[in-house]
């Protein structure tokens, strides 16, 4: 190649770069800022599907990127022409994906959850990016950073292209597992902790036998609370840990019950839902609501545990009563089927709630 056409080359790749990240960067901010109004679109396209799509596409283009940055000889017009593409086909359908899949018909949870990994895909590739010789001189010394940008960039599209597949009610409840997981973290640092500093492994109470078990304990069990609570043995702080691992072994057990009984049988949501066959905004409403919940509770075990450690009796009371009264609505808000009907888990939660009443009750006495 010519002097001359080198130099243009290198100009036309500095430009190309300059202006894709540019176009990059608003991504990022649009995808910071609070949603703007949905525009309604006569026939629109499904979302999913484009953002399955764009997915695929951008993987594609990133490998060849990829390659094209790491192998001799460094070509500027074959980057060119993969960034040009990238500029004018899958970045702008992966936002525009976004913004076909609004919250109130999508589920914030959905709608959330593909912003947060656009903005990853936006960031590694702007990594990526940045790692172009604009000189036209090799990058040895950077081929690690390279290769973990498109490692991430690939990560993210084939979770795209799953969560397409596969919708909405597998993401839901992946969400929710992850906090029923932390929970149950929570709750195994609380058994661990001793603040007499002895050995209370051997001590248990009625819940725990039941704490991976959907079967719901007796509302009346002869085996009561209060029969637990006789530790006379037992100083304060030792004390008002076990009464918090009684609430947080019963919320603990709602987890398994909404996962079964009410995310995996919500309508889905994915690349081949036609907009007719979309749930209510009711149902939508219901299963966000579902989520804020079961992550809240964790947030909330935290706060107890915190409480706890520092000794501050009152304080854990009443994030306990607040912990209770939110895990009781989560309950109440979806014991009836998304259809308003009756089922397995109606009488199941009616039976959970007034077993965490009982809880309530027996550790305010």
């Amino acid at each position: 190649m010519a002097p001359s056409k080198d130099a243009d080359g290198l100009a036309t790749l500095q430009a190309t770069i300059a202006s894709i990240t540019a176009l990059i960067q608003s991504f990022q901010n649009a995808l910071q800022s609070p949603a703007s109004p949905h525009a309604d679109i006569q026939d629109p396209p499904n979302p999913l599907a484009l953002l399955s799509d764009a997915s695929k596409i951008l993987k594609a283009q990133t490998t060849k990127l990829s390659l094209l940055i790491l192998n001799k000889p460094f070509t500027p017009s074959a980057i060119t022409f993969i960034l040009n593409s990238l500029s004018n086909g899958c970045l702008p359908g992966l936002v525009s994906a976004l913004e076909l899949c609004p919250a109130a018909q999508y589920s914030r949870l959905l709608h959330q959850h593909i912003r947060s990994s656009l903005l990853r895909i936006m960031m590694e590739l702007l990594n990526l990016i940045e790692s172009i010789p604009q000189d036209g001189h090799g990058i040895e010394e950077m081929g690690r950073g390279i290769l973990a940008s498109t490692g991430v960039l690939w990560q993210e599209c084939d979770k795209m292209v799953d969560l397409a597949s596969t919708g909405l009610v597998k993401m839901a409840n992946q969400k929710v597992e992850e906090s029923h997981g932390l929970l149950k973290d929570a709750v195994e640092e609380l058994e661990a902790w001793d603040p007499d500093e002895e050995d209370m492994d051997s001590d248990t109470d009625s819940v725990s036998s039941s704490k991976q078990n959907l079967t719901p304990v007796p509302a009346h069990d002869d085996s009561t609370l209060a029969s637990t609570f006789e530790h006379l043995s037992l100083s304060p702080a030792a004390a008002l840990r076990k009464r918090t691992l009684v609430t947080l072994r019963t919320v603990r057990v709602l987890y398994p019950a909404l996962k079964k009984r009410r995310i995996s049988t919500f309508p889905n949501i994915s690349s081949s839902s036609t907009l007719d066959a979309l749930p209510t905004p009711s149902q939508i409403r219901a299963l966000d609501s579902l989520a804020d919940h079961t992550q809240s509770f964790t947030e909330s075990a935290d706060e107890v545990a915190g409480a706890l450690y520092e000794g501050d009796e009152e304080k854990v009371k009443r994030r306990l009563e607040t912990l209770r009264g939110a895990a009781e609505g989560c309950a109440m808000a979806v014991k009836r089927g998304w259809k308003d009907e009756e089922d397995d888990f109606t009488g199941w939660a009616e039976k959970w709630v007034a077993r965490l009443k009982e809880v309530g009750g027996e550790l305010q006495s």
